[in-house]
């Protein structure tokens, strides 16, 4: 496969390109052909109407695929970002990075400089992107967003969603210690933040303990809902051992909000 580099992003045009970011979508989530996806009429109407319909090509091929629409909280507009997808065989290959950066310099080219999205917590890998890598702040979290998964990758899961804010003119790159062993579920003070212990896999946790992983899933959202509550903002997640990754809550200013997957 061609390296990142080649990679080339631009707004999906034709009604084949639409349906290919769909089936884009639905390889990354492991969804079904009998699965409900993303319309490719909506995307067709949103790529009119100053909504966010970008593919990331290597070549002729699409191999990444994001989505988004203008919201406002309050009298403030931001874009809402509800989808970015990369095939499973150009995943941890730096598209989603262009993806989003692309997606990021399409929005500012509108006049908007904020962009919000959500994302499953127990996703660590996706949590280190959006927060270590983008520089976004985890300023909301919603237990059971979607209600429970009946399709794809998670079916049976609640839909807990955490919910970021980035800045698109902010400083891309944080200043954070690395963190301490944290226990799964567990929370511990450093350096003045709070440390949330999550799986650095949680495929792997599901696969070898179901009940365990359902009831972690209650333990975490009990956590963040408190911790974000408080007035905490989720600004990292590293790993911290082969089992392991962290979340660092900071202390901040807190804002009522308004959920990619």
């Amino acid at each position: 496969m061609a390296p990142s580099s080649t990679i080339t992003v631009r707004p999906l045009t034709t009604s084949a390109e639409m349906r290919a970011g769909v089936e884009a979508y639905r390889a990354a989530f492991a969804l079904s052909a009998t699965d409900p996806a993303v319309s490719p009429r909506l995307l067709a109407a949103l790529q009119r109407n100053a909504g966010s319909v970008l593919g990331a090509f290597a070549g002729d091929e699409l191999v990444g695929f994001t989505y988004g629409f203008l919201g406002s909280d309050s009298g403030n507009f931001y874009h809402y970002s509800q989808v970015a997808a990369v095939l499973p065989d150009w995943q941890g290959r730096g598209v989603g990075r262009t993806l989003k950066l692309s997606q990021r310099d399409y929005v500012l080219s509108t006049g908007v400089t904020v962009m919000r999205w959500a994302f499953d917590p127990v996703r660590t890998r996706n949590a280190h992107f959006n927060l270590d890598v983008l520089g976004a702040t985890g300023r909301w979290f919603t237990r059971d967003l979607y209600g429970v998964e009946d399709i794809g990758r998670d079916q049976g899961m609640r839909t807990d969603r955490l919910i970021v804010e980035w800045d698109l003119l902010g400083p891309p790159v944080r200043d954070v210690p690395p963190p301490q062993h944290t226990g799964w579920g567990e929370t511990r003070q450093q350096n003045g933040d709070l440390l949330l212990g999550v799986p650095r896999d949680w495929e792997a946790l599901v696969g070898r303990d179901r009940t365990a992983a359902f009831h972690l899933r209650d333990d975490l959202a009990t956590e963040m809902t408190r911790l974000i509550g408080e007035g905490y903002t989720a600004i990292s997640c590293q790993t911290c051992d082969p089992y392991t990754a962290v979340y660092r809550f900071r202390a901040g200013r807190h804002r009522e909000a308004g959920g990619d997957r």
